[in-house]
Parts: structure tokens; C-alpha cells; sequence
């Protein structure tokens, strides 16, 4: 090999794009997990309120935070509708 072809022949490397985003963006993906969420809080909540001698605080607290995943999961379905966040 000559000494002034030292350097191979291919165009600078591009960027990757998703490099650096952070790994608790799933997107598409956390939607089904988050309404099982819900649905599993939702079954709690009941089951406490249903239940003589159980606290009915766990079971509020339950809806509340199923209320919450429901709202994070219509969020995060409208950002995907509108081209905000990728799958």
C-alpha cells in the first residue's frame, strides 16, 4: 500500500440522532403497561373499600393514583397522535 493513501475512503459518520435522549422514553410502549397499572390500582381500590376492616385511605389512594396514570397515558397518546413524541 502507498504511503499517501493512508486514510480509508468513506464519508464522515453521522450523529446518531436518538443518542443521548433518556431511556425512561418509551413512548407507545408505556401505554398498555400504565393501564394495566390502572387497572390493577382500580382492583385495589375496590377491594379495599368492599372489604369490612381494611382502611378505605389505601383504596383513595389508589384511584388517585390510577386517575394519574390515566391522565399520563391520554397525554402521552396525544403527543404520539401529534408527531411530539415517537414510537
Amino acid at each position: 500500500m502507498s504511503p499517501e493513501h493512508t486514510e480509508p475512503d468513506q464519508a464522515p459518520q453521522r450523529p446518531d440522532p436518538e443518542h443521548g435522549k433518556s431511556p425512561t422514553k418509551m413512548g407507545f410502549f408505556m401505554v398498555p403497561v400504565e393501564l394495566i397499572g390502572t387497572v390493577l390500582l382500580l382492583g385495589v381500590g375496590v377491594r379495599f373499600l368492599t372489604v369490612e376492616g381494611q382502611p378505605d385511605l389505601v383504596a383513595y389512594v389508589a384511584f388517585v393514583l390510577g386517575a394519574i396514570l390515566l391522565v399520563d397515558v391520554i397525554r402521552r397518546l396525544r403527543r404520539l397522535s401529534t408527531g411530539r413524541d415517537r414510537y
